[in-house]
């Protein structure tokens, strides 16, 4: 992932916030002739005590990635936050000389690392997916949880799936968000992207710093 200093942030206590935020992953694999394939998966992020951060996941058995990555092989995970578009008549500066270009910002966070396997073992598939359910039913009124679910149903379901984990041997991120513009082009952006209909825009808002 090209990245400028002023743009890179690499300090897990603020990438791991964001993987666990936007779980849904393009995951990248590479196999041994050399071709390429995407996946769209939603990752857990499992960050045990003492231990180096990993990712969970799980697809059905004949699942492309199942059929085709091979235990220990590497795999990049990319994590896109909120985005936005930014038009130039937001910014204060430069409306003179018209020295100004349509500009997007983002958060992205890259995570590379080696894929093992789970197989047979429906009680990790359990407690990953009550993990990944939790985690995005935790902000509910009422959430739903996976005790709700019929017990055959959701042990018929885990039955047909395969847990998979990534060690994560580097992570990388990016924050795009005109740091490299004036304090005043920062606010202006900041006002501009809260009226916005995207909610996203107004998460990039929020992440901007004046």
């Amino acid at each position: 992932m090209h990245t400028l200093p002023l743009f890179a942030e690499n300090d897990p206590a603020t990438l791991h916030p964001l993987m666990a935020a936007y779980p849904l992953a393009t995951l990248v694999t590479t196999s041994a002739a050399g071709a390429s394939d995407v996946h769209l998966l939603p990752l857990e992020l499992h960050t045990p005590d003492g231990a180096v951060a990993c990712l969970r996941g799980h697809v059905v058995r004949s699942h492309f990635l199942r059929q085709q990555v091979g235990e220990g092989d590497s795999l990049i995970a990319l994590f896109q936050g909120p985005n936005a578009y930014i038009s130039p008549r937001w910014y204060v500066n430069g409306q003179r000389s018209a020295r100004l270009a349509p500009s997007w910002n983002y958060v992205a966070v890259q995570a590379r690392g080696r894929l093992r396997w789970v197989e047979d073992d429906p009680v990790w598939v359990l407690s990953h997916l009550t993990a990944l359910t939790a985690a995005q039913e935790a902000s509910r009124v009422e959430p739903w949880s996976l005790e709700m679910a019929a017990p055959d149903y959701v042990k018929g379901a885990a039955r047909h799936l395969v847990g998979f984990e990534i060690e994560i041997t580097a992570l990388e991120g990016k924050r795009f968000l005109s740091q490299q513009r004036t304090e005043a082009d920062r606010r202006s952006l900041i006002a501009h992207l809260e009226r916005e209909p995207s909610g996203m825009a107004r998460d990039v808002a929020r992440l901007i710093v004046p």
